[in-house]
């Protein structure tokens, strides 16, 4: 249950962050701009005020390899700003790592270091790895609209 409301937070945060960075969105005009984003803001805070918290039992290995999964994805988002394009092949690169039926070049080390985490923690990286491609999709499609 604890983890179905966990999910379910994770999907409104994302729904609230689309809004903000809907190109339709961006063609509105200041004022409106300012609105939207103003609710969706007060919004988002009141959602990541709620704290779900599913413990996952960990032996202390787990829990280091966890930790060390954690840390490679977040030096990976934190260049997002710097070179997108490289950011989305080392993302892509773990996601294919976490799902055997994914096609693709996988990263070794990451493999690794899911393959010794808990299978909830395995679903999870899986689950934040593929919010992380929609964030990056959504964000080209933002700068990089199609030509009609």
């Amino acid at each position: 249950m604890a983890s179905n409301l966990e999910q379910e937070k994770e999907q409104l945060l994302d729904a609230l962050n689309n809004v903000r960075i809907n190109a339709d969105f961006l063609r509105l005009d200041d004022h409106d701009r300012e609105d939207i984003d103003a609710t969706s803001e007060r919004l988002m805070k009141r959602c990541k005020a709620v704290e779900v918290s599913v413990f996952t039992p960990r032996n202390e290995d787990q829990a280091r390899a966890l930790d060390e999964v954690n840390k490679l994805i977040d030096a990976v988002t934190q260049k997002m700003q710097e070179d997108l394009a490289a950011a989305k092949g080392t993302i892509e690169r773990y996601f294919n790592a976490c799902c055997p039926d994914e096609v693709g070049p996988i990263d070794q080390k990451f493999q690794t270091k899911v393959i010794e985490c808990t299978a909830d923690d395995q679903k999870k990286i899986r689950r934040k790895l593929a919010q992380i491609i929609e964030q990056i999709q959504r964000a080209e499609r933002v700068t990089n609209p199609p030509d009609y």
